[in-house]
């Protein structure tokens, strides 16, 4: 009764609902410009994903009357200062005739700027006789601005233009303008406003001089520098007036809360119901230290893990991170008792290449089905290239990533256990932006060999298993891969299959239509495939596939994921159940 009321009050609310709320069709028709047409409509589109305005508007002619002028000013930016566009509806589509008319140019172009500076400039980029496009102009102010920033010390830069139309002529009087401002260098400077973070760790941020040229680009630089250290929540500067061509610079620095508290809740149908707890401090020793700590419960893993991270570790393109983690898992396949320590070195080599390379320390004490249990002292040196490129982390929309991790294993228990476990993932993204409810394709691709080592002789929880809500949707967490002959209690009965006991190769590939409906909601459709293989060689042509659906619902942070999935390839008597349920937050990669 409740949904059915809201569906009744919503059309007198004057909602739409996302899936038919459309504007109606329109064409746009340019005689000879064929360029100049798809221009227009390309624009046309771009405001209708972004205008309220369209939006509630319910008839054709008024959209129509609405975009005419849109359409006109549009025009006007490349130039057609004499364009005409004409509307007209038919059958409630929207058919727009533009006579574009001569395009204006311009006949004359000034710069005026102190004559000391005006000798090398370079110049705007657009010249006498090019069309007067209104971008192309804008862009002259800016290539003044970067000149007098990187090649003057004015106290203020401030850079206008007029354009004078003449229409009988079809051409137009270009001038840009420098305003008069005192040269002036940099004096003291002070940082205000700070108390938990220590103040000679911001001023080697500013990477501002006492004595140096004064430029106001530099200090916008130097407050987005104090933002990305993630302790400032706002910065503003103060520039005292000129004395004898100096001027003292104020940063009042607004703190963040370095402290966080999480609460969390999820549920798998393989995990079953958990919760998560979590507290950090990103300023512990007030150069932007990081701590965190967070402990994990569900049906089947109980952990508690510790992480302290250091930005800037003696580079500032290097950090260090701290990792302690005690867990408990009780899987269909394995039982694992573990505490693992560990220390990584991150080297950003360029903005979207990452090197890392550490050590891990794993005690554990592992029991498969039916076997005694067996302790191992795992050492390990992981090495790591990851290559980013994606737009956002938690809900890439383009780009693509590719993660390598090599790592190597030693016993120290001296049981002879060594091998290598190598892992290599790939994710590529790719948006439809012109296209209504701005279409995402997404894939990943993750393959994995462990050598070195018989499959059986590598303690159980190293080993790849396939199936679950980060691997293969619509089976259970682990189910996929190789499994054990047990002999039947019955003479002359076959043998039966015991729980997986994984291997020494993995393959995966997911596949992902994604969907935004409204600003706050989003849908998916895709479809997973994988497996795990007793020998060291991926084989991804012999995979499990499932299928699904799922409904994203976007907050702030990162998108709401509620998926329901399907195994395509049931097998009777493994325990595949007829779907799979997951709900957690972000995408699933």
């Amino acid at each position: 009764m409740l949904f059915a009321s809201l569906f009744l009050l919503w059309p007198q609310q004057g909602l739409a609902l996302p899936f038919f709320d459309s504007l109606p069709k329109f064409k746009v028709r340019v005689a000879e410009n064929r360029e100049l047409q798809e221009w227009l409509k390309d624009q046309l589109n771009e405001q209708r994903k972004s205008s309220s305005v369209l939006k509630s508007y319910e008839e054709a002619l008024d959209v129509a009357r609405y975009e005419r002028g849109t359409l006109e000013k549009l025009l006007r930016s490349r130039g057609y200062y004499d364009g005409r566009v004409r509307q007209s509806v038919s059958d409630g589509e929207i058919l727009y005739r533009v006579v574009p008319g001569r395009i204006y140019r311009v006949s004359s172009l000034s710069v005026r700027m102190p004559p000391n500076l005006k000798s090398g400039f370079p110049g705007v980029g657009i010249g006498v006789g090019d069309p007067l496009e209104a971008e192309k102009v804008t862009e002259g102010v800016q290539q003044i601005e970067t000149y007098l920033a990187e090649n003057a010390c004015l106290l203020n830069v401030d850079v206008s233009y007029q354009a004078t139309v003449v229409h009988s002529e079809h051409a137009a009087r270009l001038e840009y303008r420098v305003a008069e401002s005192p040269e002036v260098r940099i004096g003291q400077i002070h940082v205000a406003g700070i108390t938990t973070i220590d103040e000679a760790f911001l001023r080697k941020r500013l990477k501002l001089d006492e004595g140096a040229c004064f430029s106001r680009r530099k200090m916008d630089a130097a407050k987005l520098r104090l933002l990305r250290t993630n302790l400032v929540a706002g910065v503003n500067t103060e520039v005292s007036e000129p004395d004898a061509g100096i001027v003292d610079i104020t940063f009042l620095v607004i703190e963040r809360k370095h402290r966080t508290v999480r609460l969390g809740v999820g549920y798998t149908s393989d995990e079953g119901a958990g919760v998560s707890a979590g507290w950090e401090h990103r300023n512990i020793l007030g150069r932007g230290e990081k701590i965190e700590v967070e402990t994990r419960v569900n049906e089947v893993k109980q952990s508690l893990k510790g992480q302290l991270l250091v930005p800037r570790f003696f580079r500032d393109d290097q950090e260090f991170s701290a990792t302690a983690e005690a867990s408990n898992e009780d899987r269909d396949s394995y039982q694992a008792e573990s505490i693992t320590l560990g220390g990584t070195i991150s080297r950003r080599h360029t903005k979207h290449r990452t090197f890392s390379v550490g050590s891990e320390l794993k005690f554990s004490r592992v029991q498969e089905e039916g076997e005694e249990s067996e302790n191992y002292n795992l050492l390990s040196f992981p090495l790591g290239l990851k290559i980013d490129t994606t737009d956002n982390l938690l809900d890439a929309r383009r780009g693509a990533t590719v993660a390598l991790e090599i790592k190597p294993y030693l016993d120290l228990r001296g049981s002879g256990t060594r091998f290598v476990k190598n892992t290599l993932v790939a994710t590529g993204y790719l948006t439809g932006e012109e296209i209504r409810f701005d279409p995402t394709l997404a894939v990943r691709i993750k393959a994995g060999v462990i050598s070195g080592i018989d499959n059986l002789d590598i303690p159980a929880d190293e080993r790849f298993y396939a199936g679950g809500g980060g691997s293969v949707r619509g089976y259970s967490y682990q189910a996929l891969g190789p499994r054990r002959l047990i002999p039947s209690p019955v003479a002359g009965e076959p043998p039966e299959l015991s729980d997986p006991i994984g291997g020494r190769a993995l393959s995966e590939i997911s596949l992902e239509g994604r969907f935004r409906f409204t600003e706050s909601w989003g849908g998916v459709l895709f479809v997973d495939g994988g497996n795990a293989y007793a020998d060291p060689q991926p084989n991804f042509s012999d995979l499990y596939w499932g299928a699904g659906l799922g409904v994203r619902y976007m907050t702030s942070f990162a998108p709401l994921r509620f998926d329901i999935a399907f195994p395509l390839d049931r097998r009777d008597g493994l325990g595949d159940s007829n779907y799979q349920i997951y709900v957690s937050l972000g995408q699933a990669f």
